[in-house]
């Protein structure tokens, strides 16, 4: 069931690896910026499947807003929370790599947060997931780690690699 959403996101981790090396040798093009792009439009596609036509709507009811209450007792659930953020590393990285007014930490943090909550309260009206506010949690934080990854990149080739 989760196949191509991961082999979506595994694509979009090998590519943008790659587009790092890439620039750290000097080289860049319009058509890195494409590409970057179209793995953006993947990555929201994978987003929104997950989120959305992964699970029979009407199947998930509940709402919580208990912070680390997911993070369980269990593989499993620690599993979970950790996908949470991992689901969105790509959002820290990709928005400011394509959109100039997202290198702004507070602009690409508070558009992860805004996505997350939009997901949560879609979820909810939609009956395809709990409304959780550690989901909100984890996405933000990993829009951070993501931002973070890309600074550290573009810190690199910028400062570094010329």
């Amino acid at each position: 069931m989760y196949l191509i959403p991961a082999i979506l996101f595994s694509g979009c981790i090998v590519f943008n690896v790659s587009l790092f090396l890439e620039k750290r040798m000097g080289y860049s093009n319009k058509i890195s910026k494409k590409i970057s792009f179209t793995i953006f439009l993947a990555y929201v596609v994978v987003i929104f499947y997950t989120a959305f036509l992964s699970r029979e709507p009407g199947s998930r009811k509940s709402i919580s807003l208990v912070l680390f209450e997911t993070w369980g007792c269990t593989f499993h659930m620690h599993a979970m929370f950790i996908e949470n953020i991992i689901m969105f590393i790509p959002f820290g990285i990709l928005n400011p790599l394509l959109f100039r007014k997202f290198r702004n930490a507070r602009v690409c943090v508070l558009a992860g947060f805004i996505c997350s909550c939009s997901i949560e309260v879609l979820q909810h009206i939609t009956q395809t997931g709990y409304l959780q506010l550690d989901d909100v949690m984890t996405n933000t934080i990993g829009t951070i780690l993501g931002w973070l990854a890309w600074k550290v990149g573009f810190y690199s080739k910028c400062h570094l690699g010329s």
